[in-house]
């Protein structure tokens, strides 16, 4: 009777190979982490206060719009500011977003960028905000200048 050495063959060679993968070096042929984009948060803190004076209108060339929306729910009562675009989206820097809770606590936090190097329709950034009345301001940086662009109070239970 004759012997079929494939499958024999096939196992040893498969121990090879998983012989071989458990003598790498560490750290060699491990691949490295793609860099993820962080959002800025700067901690409640007597610091940092909502931006002064009033809302200004930006010059039609360098307009921008941005939405801000409240959640619902009780639970979660954050505010969320999104930007939407306009004609100011391609020398646009940076949108910080500071709320003053009724609470008496102010969060500070910058909306990240998810284009190279730009803002995209759609960039957002939400901050736990309270049941209370809330005060909402953002800041727009167009070609080094700070732009206030929007200044308002939100209720909960009622629209923006």
């Amino acid at each position: 009777m004759k012997r079929n050495p494939a499958p024999f063959l096939v196992l040893v060679l498969m121990a090879l190979s998983l012989a071989t993968g458990c003598t790498v070096p560490q750290g060699v042929g491990t691949p490295t982490p793609a860099p993820t984009q962080t959002v800025t948060t700067i901690p409640p803190s007597p610091a940092v206060t909502v931006p002064p004076g009033p809302v200004v209108t930006v010059p039609p060339a360098y307009a921008v719009a941005i939405q801000v929306t409240r959640n619902p729910n009780t639970a979660f009562p954050y505010i969320t500011v999104a930007f939407r675009g306009g004609y100011g989206q391609y020398i646009l820097q940076r949108i910080t977003v500071t709320v003053a809770r009724s609470d008496g606590l102010i969060s500070q936090k910058v909306i990240p960028q998810s284009g190279e190097n730009q803002y995209s329709v759609g960039d957002s950034v939400s901050i736990t905000g309270t049941t209370g009345t809330d005060e909402v301001a953002v800041v727009a940086t167009l070609n080094g200048v700070d732009y206030k662009i929007y200044d308002e109070f939100l209720t909960y239970g009622a629209s923006p």
